[in-house]
C-alpha cells in the first residue's frame, strides 16, 4: 500500500525493531568508592539515555549482598531509572555470582527479542561458579559483555565470562573510559 498511496506507514518499521533487555550489574563494593563510583554511576545512567522506547532495563548492584536499584521496566522511564542508579552508594565486599544469578533470572521472564547483561566491576569476587552461569546465560539466549575498572581486577574470569556469554570485554584502566564503553556496548 505505501508504495501505491502518498503515505508513509512507519508503523511495520517499529514492529520489526527487535526490543532489547538488558540488566546492567554495577560492583559497588568498598574498592569501588570515589572516582570509580561515579563513573560507574555516569556510565549506567548513559547507557539508560541511549536505549529506545521499546527497550527494557533493569540495574543491580552488589558488594557482599546484590542489590534491585531498578526493577525491569519500559526504558521510557529514563528519569526515573536515573534517580535510582544516582542513589547507588559504595561499601561492603564483593561477591558477584549472585548478581549474575539475578540477571540471568530477570531476564529468563523478560519478553524481548535480544538480552544482554553489562557486569562492571573492579575487584577480585569471592568465589562462585561464574563460568557455569555464564554458560546458562549463552544457552538461554542472554550475551554477556564484562567492564574490568583498573588493572588490578580478576581480568582472566571477567573475560572468560564475556567469551562464554558470547558478549564482549573490556578493560578500562582509567575509570574515566567507562562511561565511553558503556555507551559503545549498550
Amino acid at each position: 500500500l505505501e508504495e501505491i498511496l502518498p503515505v508513509r506507514s512507519d508503523f511495520e518499521k517499529e514492529k520489526e525493531k527487535p526490543s532489547l533487555g538488558m540488566v546492567l550489574v554495577i560492583d559497588k563494593s568498598g574498592s569501588m568508592s570515589g572516582e570509580k563510583i561515579e563513573m560507574a554511576k555516569t556510565a549506567a545512567r548513559s547507557a539508560v539515555e541511549l536505549l529506545g522506547q521499546n527497550d527494557k532495563v533493569a540495574v543491580l548492584a552488589f558488594d557482599g549482598d546484590t542489590y534491585v536499584i531498578s526493577d525491569m521496566q519500559s526504558a521510557q522511564n529514563k528519569g526515573g531509572i536515573s534517580e535510582d542508579i544516582a542513589r547507588i552508594e559504595d561499601g561492603g565486599g564483593t561477591t558477584m555470582y549472585p548478581a549474575m544469578e539475578e540477571a540471568n533470572d530477570i531476564l529468563m521472564t523478560t519478553p524481548a527479542k535480544l538480552k544482554h547483561v553489562i557486569i562492571l566491576t573492579d575487584g577480585v569476587s569471592s568465589p562462585g561458579d561464574f563460568e557455569g552461569i555464564a554458560q546458562q546465560m549463552q544457552s538461554n539466549k542472554i550475551t554477556v559483555s564484562t567492564v574490568a575498572v583498573g588493572s588490578d581486577s580478576d581480568t582472566q574470569l571477567l573475560e572468560d565470562i564475556a567469551r562464554i556469554g558470547q558478549g564482549r570485554y573490556y578493560l578500562a584502566e582509567d575509570p574515566a573510559q567507562v562511561p565511553q564503553i558503556f555507551a559503545k556496548e549498550t
